[in-house]
């Protein structure tokens, strides 16, 4: 019944909660089958703390940068973001896509650097996690020109439709979508639906704290305890068994990222 949570921001967490560190947080927060997750550095001001929190065990990093900084995206950043990547508790480079709700950076510019992070990712080697919101054919069409069929993808928070899951499970072998505390709400029946769909070696449990925490704690900051909430979701959905569930995401999350 071990799991992992494979998307959260430990740095906002721990501001959110007023904890002063991963000791305290886990001490507080955590339960036992706690065994690991994945914090994500997405914006020029984060890699900094992202690295620090690495030096605790049981946590590991991604770094990349959301399209709502695209317009920041340049050399300079690209060095430092290829800087944290050597660390040797970074596993992938994330989050990193389209974002055309918000448009806090321009669209052509949004598609021009996660295309450059695609390719950067590739060069490293490391896996690639996607942030996509109103923006299907876009992330599609710039993810089946650059990445490798074979690549290993996380596309994190899917909220996207079940036409769009279907075409990445699809064209992407290697591809497991992530499931949030989202699932859990009640009016998201169209996601439940793609949940119960997706099979379970596509599957990965993330939190995306400390946002979007599930039921019951819906309006408080999310965080990697929560994962258990999700799980029994899922597994409701499906008609298995949670352990089944943890099982699979477990594996699943071995197979993306190592560990």
């Amino acid at each position: 019944m071990e799991f992992i949570d494979t998307h959260c921001h430990l740095d906002m967490i721990l501001a959110k909660l007023g904890l002063p560190d991963f000791h305290s947080f886990r001490a507080q927060c955590l339960p036992p089958e706690f065994a690991g997750c994945i914090t994500i550095s997405c914006a020029p001001d984060s890699i900094e703390a992202a690295l620090a929190v690495l030096d605790e065990p049981q946590v590991y990093g991604a770094f990349g940068i959301h399209p709502h900084d695209a317009k920041a995206y340049g050399p300079e950043l690209e060095a430092r973001l290829q800087g944290a990547l050597s660390h040797p508790k970074a596993l992938a480079w994330g989050e990193i896509g389209l974002d055309y709700h918000y448009d806090f950076s321009p669209r052509e510019e949004q598609r021009e650097v996660f295309a450059r992070q695609i390719r950067q990712g590739v060069a490293l080697g490391k896996p690639l996690i996607i942030h996509t919101r109103e923006a299907e054919e876009d992330t599609l069409e710039l993810l089946e020109r650059e990445a490798p069929r074979d690549w290993k993808i996380h596309v994190h928070c899917f909220t996207s439709s079940p036409g769009m899951a279907e075409r990445l499970l699809a064209s992407f072998p290697n591809l497991c979508l992530g499931f949030t505390g989202i699932v859990t709400f009640k009016n998201a029946l169209e996601l439940q639906g793609i949940a119960k769909a997706t099979p379970l070696d596509r599957i990965l449990l993330e939190t995306d704290g400390p946002y979007l925490a599930p039921i019951p704690h819906r309006g408080k900051p999310a965080h990697p305890g929560h994962i258990p909430f999700i799980a029994a979701k899922i597994a409701e959905l499906k008609g298995v068994e949670v352990g089944t569930v943890y099982a699979a995401a477990r594996e699943n999350t071995r197979r993306t990222y190592g560990i």
